[in-house]
């Protein structure tokens, strides 16, 4: 099965996008399903009818469906949560709303997002389109899976060893509630299929994510810093969608001026992504909803190209060795970082990569785990970390 997930800024017209590539796709012959992830779901008012959180059909070939993020975060961990549940409601004297503690930032959308765990499990369709949150809570999905591995390898078996020592004690000491095994195992589960999903994501040759943006600047910086940030994930960006670009005619009198700066960011917009497939998308002159007003974007979008196709396999890592000294590097597509927002640390078999304000842990390679960090450099949009034979990390990053 393909998933093609659709991401950018808030406003952008992504449902639009998604929509109109699904029932391009949908009418080339192909079982299609489009999903929305996001909470404020607009894909039935693209298509004009009810939809709620099982597959409804729009036409032979094109099935869609609203996930409802609660209901997906209590199916992946209700009785987790009814314990941390229990303790709130037990020592904060009903002053504290229980429903309203226990919603971490993200993670609802994340537990959204298992559901294409599920359907890529079941194997129904050829095609699954997602239409996803505004770009920061779509970067929960690239964050959540690794820093709960983390948690669950090392601090979760601790957790359960005191637990089955002394939890009979502290219960009775303290009426902290026991957590029972079924606790860890529901928590365990999470995590795994977090992984699987994760895998999945990241396989090129099934997933696809694609951009979605606007020529305004401010909306091409975003999707450009969006962009560096999946890279740094590993996830793979095969097309990018600009959509709402002004006809020419449209620019004349008042409007000039908007259009040499229009010019300005297409042609930014064609230099940004290096290797990527770029479709644009005049700015209609109706509301893009309903069927047919979707096959029309749709063929101006994409012309004769099959949008279910892979436009760029491209890996964000890759290993070099140099056989003069002996140095492997990792190297790290990093397009349109800046370099004083990057550090990186090895830290047991992991390597911490930060960028700006995001950080990506990453279990090294077998060949690079026994080797001492030997410091970085980063050009042309690529970070080289090198890593020799034991020795000492550089002071400077030369």
């Amino acid at each position: 099965m393909r998933i093609l997930i659709y991401t950018g800024k808030g406003g952008v017209g992504k449902t639009s996008i998604a929509a109109a590539t699904a029932v391009r796709i949908a009418r080339s012959g192909k079982k299609v399903l489009v999903m929305s992830t996001d909470q404020a779901h607009s894909l039935g008012d693209s298509l004009c009818m009810e939809l709620d959180t099982e597959a409804r059909e729009v036409f032979p070939g094109l099935e869609a469906m609203e996930i409802d993020p609660t209901r997906e975060s209590r199916r992946a961990w209700g009785t987790l949560q009814d314990y941390l549940r229990q303790l709130i409601d037990q020592k904060a004297n009903g002053g504290i709303e229980a429903d309203e503690v226990l919603l971490f930032p993200g993670l609802e959308e994340l537990c959204s997002l298992i559901r294409i765990l599920d359907l890529y499990e079941e194997g129904k369709y050829d095609v699954l389109i997602v239409d996803c949150a505004p770009t920061g809570e779509t970067l929960s999905l690239l964050r959540y899976p690794e820093r709960l591995s983390v948690l669950a390898d090392r601090l979760l078996p601790m957790v359960r060893g005191v637990t089955s020592v002394f939890g009979g004690l502290i219960s009775r000491r303290t009426t902290v509630p026991k957590p029972r095994d079924l606790v860890f195992a529901e928590f365990d589960s999470l995590v795994k299929r977090l992984n699987a999903l994760q895998k999945i994501l990241r396989d090129r040759s099934v997933t696809s994510m694609r951009i979605v943006t606007t020529p305004e600047r401010i909306v091409l910086e975003e999707a450009r810093r969006s962009f560096t940030w999946i890279c740094e994930y590993d996830f793979g960006v095969d097309a990018v969608c600009i959509n709402k670009i002004y006809p020419e005619e449209a620019m004349k009198g008042y409007f000039e001026g908007w259009q040499q700066m229009q010019r300005q960011s297409l042609k930014i917009a064609e230099e940004s992504f290096p290797g990527r497939k770029k479709f644009f998308l005049r700015l209609q002159d109706e509301e893009i909803r309903g069927i047919p007003s979707l096959e029309r974007a749709a063929e101006e979008l994409y012309g004769k190209e099959d949008p279910g196709q892979i436009f760029c396999r491209r890996e964000a890592f890759r290993l070099t060795y140099d056989e003069h000294t002996g140095i492997r590097s990792l190297v790290v597509s990093l397009p349109w970082a800046d370099e004083r927002d990057i550090r990186v640390e090895k830290e047991g078999d992991d390597m911490l990569l930060y960028v700006r304000n995001e950080v990506r842990r990453l279990r090294l390679p077998d060949l690079l785990c026994r080797r001492e960090l030997d410091g970085w450099t980063f050009a042309g949009g690529e970070l080289s970390i090198r890593f020799g034979y034991g020795y000492q990390m550089k002071k400077d990053n030369k």
